[in-house]
């Protein structure tokens, strides 16, 4: 009898320590899933620098709207900055130089690094898509837009998932829609209303507001990215797609 009730005690304890002490099995219930890390993908910020009377162009702009639509803005954003002759502005130069690129056009970056010029091929492009996509991000975006007539402002927080201190950054963005055969053509890039991030330590967390005037955003019909850069080494650490 007295082994039984030994027995019958061990049960129990098994049980209670199973179940906790309201009765309900981990991982069951309403408390599930609570505490999980947030899941943050790394996104590709392609840039590439292009012209209308560009030989080179007119064979690798194909392959980069194909790969566009393959992967979706959730995994690459595309833009096309034109330095030079129609549809170009004065900052697609401005940022040409600031990459120091003296190649012959085409010039792609993959987030900031890893440059391709001349005509690659379609599988070279989405190699590098592809190792960009297999690092681990070390900063998330969340962010919107809001118009006003004329002026669009993009509000939202940037945050260091990593674990260690990133210094240096800068929060950036673009607006780009279609010019001709240009379907990404860059119209403005934020160098006025960037915002300096001087560090950024592990964890910690940064709001921010651009305001845009003179963009006509709707109606120009047209799409942006907000990306967090380093200005030393020049790496894009994540990007984010606007409407």
């Amino acid at each position: 009898m007295k082994k039984l009730l030994v027995l019958l005690l061990v049960v129990l304890l098994a049980i209670f320590a199973f179940t906790g002490c309201d009765g309900v099995v981990p991982g069951e219930g309403e408390g599930e899933g609570e505490g999980e890390p947030e899941t943050v993908k790394q996104v590709v910020l392609v840039e590439a620098f292009v012209a209308a009377d560009c030989g080179n162009c007119s064979v690798v702009i194909p392959h980069l709207d194909q790969l566009a639509e393959e992967y979706g803005r959730d995994e690459m954003i595309l833009v096309e900055l034109i330095p030079w002759g129609l549809y170009a502005i004065p900052e697609a130069k401005q940022r040409r130089a600031w990459y120091s690129v003296n190649k012959e056009l085409t010039n792609i970056l993959f987030n900031g690094g890893r440059l391709l010029w001349g005509k690659p091929k379609y599988t070279i492009i989405k190699s590098r898509i592809d190792i960009q996509l297999a690092l681990t991000p070390k900063v998330s975006i969340q962010a919107s837009r809001t118009e006003d007539g004329l002026t669009s402002i993009i509000s939202g927080t940037i945050k260091n998932i990593s674990d260690n201190t990133l210094s240096d950054l800068v929060i950036n963005g673009m607006a780009f829609g279609k010019r001709g055969k240009f379907d990404y053509a860059v119209r403005r890039i934020f160098e006025d209303e960037k915002v300096s991030v001087a560090s950024l330590a592990a964890g910690e967390s940064k709001t921010f507001t651009l305001t845009l005037e003179d963009i006509n955003w709707d109606g120009f019909n047209l799409d942006g990215v907000i990306f967090v850069q380093s200005t030393g080494d020049k790496t894009i650490r994540q990007s984010l797609f606007i409407e």
